[in-house]
């Protein structure tokens, strides 16, 4: 009996120890023998915290070798290709070798449970015998990746068959013991300078042509096994047409230290010349693809870098609330799918075992504009607009900081585009031919309460015939004296009238766009609400004061006094 419990207790540190992170232990379903271990003995073995309802699939990679009558445990018989150097201490390469083994020939070991895309309130148990299993964890919806766990049902001193759970968020035991079981990547951008917080809608950041935009961009990177075949890591940024990517901006810092770019760019490497990353120009942005061992240390731990650049906007910048955008995508591995994603220049998006995440931030312009009007009025009272009048947008009230010059359309209206959130000032520069110049300055306020709003309308024009077009042509109506009326307007008296037929019919669409007060919901336009007004030149007065015609006059008789001098004076010398 003494013999007996030493094996017991053998098995049981044994199997405690395949467990890695088992954190509790439970007496399954005895089979014939209460207290001695039979081929009929059961227990349920368990995995916690899983998320986004992946497919699982469990092996079972070690089964018990009973002796005469199935009943006392022998020994444990392990499946071919799913041995540990050291049953006592399985490291995650090993049991992550077994399950790249499993995915790749699933027909050598029948699984003895899946699991497929279903919600099990994060908690997935299955009833086993005595043995080793292990859980292979793929396609969670959230993104998530799971290494491959490895579980045990075995048997303690008392001859009772007993198993536990496991959380996927605990980490191996040995070898690599900074891996995880699970991963939650995620990527986050942040705008960390260049932009204006709008006073009347704090998550606004707002922009003017010219700012120059930073971001930065810190991904959470997954823990793989040393041995894992898809490793990727690859960053893809773009950015908008209203923000211009500054390539040469682009740094990437690791553990608190800037890496080292290569003369053309396209690379950044630890100081002892080690590539870490390899970078690209892509359109409006760039790609960023990272050798994923690089960057881990220690015992499976791995170094997240952090990425910043810096946009500038320009002037095919968005007014209102679409913004203009700046999205990140990164992409990773799930450990034992495909294999690792190599080419800068294209991103992994449909790559096979490729995962991705997005965030994005967005800022927001906005335009000035105003009316000038002139003293002339149109039929109903209302001040005639004037066209080109060239103002000046400053950015003090003094009117020394100008930021934008624009001039009055035909319609009378200016607008000064792409301005950040913030009071402008309007003076007038150069009045209208045959106006004076308004020297008053105009406050005006660019905020998320202003916006434009269009208006359209359409219409439809149609002709009618009383000659069927086409055999199966459908009457639509009735016509008498070149007029058409409805089967409504006619109502059944049709004497006199003839069948109507479509003839032709075109739809115009028109749209209007007008400078409102916005409620709030959106951001655009400032509309200065009062126009700018303008006034005449005097003319030269001709009656009612002194004005110029004295002066004239005494001009002429100084001009005929200084004549009538001179030939008298030609007169008396030529006399003499």
């Amino acid at each position: 009996m003494k013999k007996m419990r030493k094996i017991f207790a053998m098995l049981l540190a044994l199997t405690m120890v395949l467990g890695m992170s088992v954190t509790a232990f439970a007496a399954g379903n005895q089979g014939k023998y209460p207290t001695k271990p039979d081929i009929a003995d059961r227990a349920d073995v368990s995995i916690t915290n899983i998320t986004g309802n992946p497919d699982v699939t469990l092996y079972q990679i070690a089964s018990v070798d009973y002796g005469p009558g199935d009943v006392e445990f022998v020994k444990y018989i392990w499946a071919q290709g799913a041995e540990f150097d050291d049953p006592k201490a399985p490291t995650a390469n090993e049991i992550n070798e077994i399950a790249q083994g499993l995915i790749a020939s699933p027909q050598t070991i029948t699984p003895i449970k899946t699991w497929t895309a279903q919600d099990v309130d994060a908690i997935y148990t299955q009833e086993v015998p005595a043995g080793a299993y292990i859980a292979v964890i793929t396609g969670a919806d959230n993104g998530d990746i799971y290494n491959p766990i490895l579980l045990t049902a075995t048997y303690n001193e008392d001859g009772e068959l007993t198993a536990g759970s496991i959380s996927s968020d605990d980490n191996y035991l040995f070898g690599s013991t900074a891996v995880a079981k699970s991963s939650s990547p995620d990527v986050k951008k942040e705008i960390t300078d260049g932009v204006t917080v709008d006073a009347t809608n704090n998550t606004i950041n707002t922009v003017s042509v010219g700012d120059v935009v930073d971001y930065k961009v810190t991904p959470t990177v997954p823990t793989y096994p040393s041995n894992a075949k898809n490793k990727t890591f690859f960053i893809s940024d773009r950015l908008s047409a209203g923000l211009t990517f500054e390539y040469d901006s682009l740094t990437v810092t690791v553990n608190g230290t800037a890496l080292t770019r290569s003369e053309d760019g396209n690379t950044f490497s630890y100081a002892d010349g080690t590539v870490v990353a390899t970078a690209v120009k892509k359109d409006n942005g760039f790609n960023l693809n990272f050798d994923y061992d690089k960057l881990v240390y220690g015992n499976g731990s791995v170094y997240a870098p952090v990425i910043t650049y810096s946009g500038v906007i320009n002037d095919n910048a968005v007014v209102g609330d679409d913004g203009n955008n700046n999205k990140v995508i990164y992409y990773y591995g799930d450990p034992n799918t495909g294999t690792t994603w190599t080419d800068v220049n294209e991103e992994p998006d449909e790559a096979k075992g490729v995962n991705k995440k997005e965030d994005e931030e967005t800022v927001y312009t906005y335009q000035l504009a105003f009316l000038k009007t002139g003293e002339d009025t149109d039929n109903d009272g209302n001040p005639n607009p004037l066209a080109g009048a060239k103002f000046g947008i400053y950015k003090d009230a003094n009117c020394t900081q100008l930021i934008d010059v624009v001039t009055t359309n035909e319609n009378g209206y200016a607008v000064s585009t792409n301005v950040e959130y913030g009071i402008y000032y309007v003076k007038e520069l150069v009045a209208p031919t045959g106006y004076s110049l308004n020297d008053k300055v105009y406050a005006i306020t660019a905020d998320w309460t202003t916006a434009t709003t269009t208006s359209t309308a359409t219409e439809t024009d149609r002709t009618y015939t009383t000659e069927k077009p086409s055999k199966d042509a459908l009457q639509v109506g009735w016509i008498k004296g070149n007029t058409f009326y409805s089967f409504d307007e006619v109502d059944g008296n049709t004497e006199g009238y003839q069948a109507a037929y479509l003839a032709s019919e075109k739809t115009t669409t028109t749209s209007s766009e007008t400078l409102v007060k916005n409620p709030g919901e959106v951001g655009g336009t400032a509309l200065l609400e009062d126009a700018i007004p303008n006034t005449k030149l005097s003319t030269l007065p001709g009656t009612g004061g002194i004005g110029t015609t004295i002066f004239t006059i005494g001009g002429c008789a100084i001009m005929i006094a200084a004549a009538a001098l001179y030939f008298v004076s030609r007169k008396k010398t030529e006399e003499q």
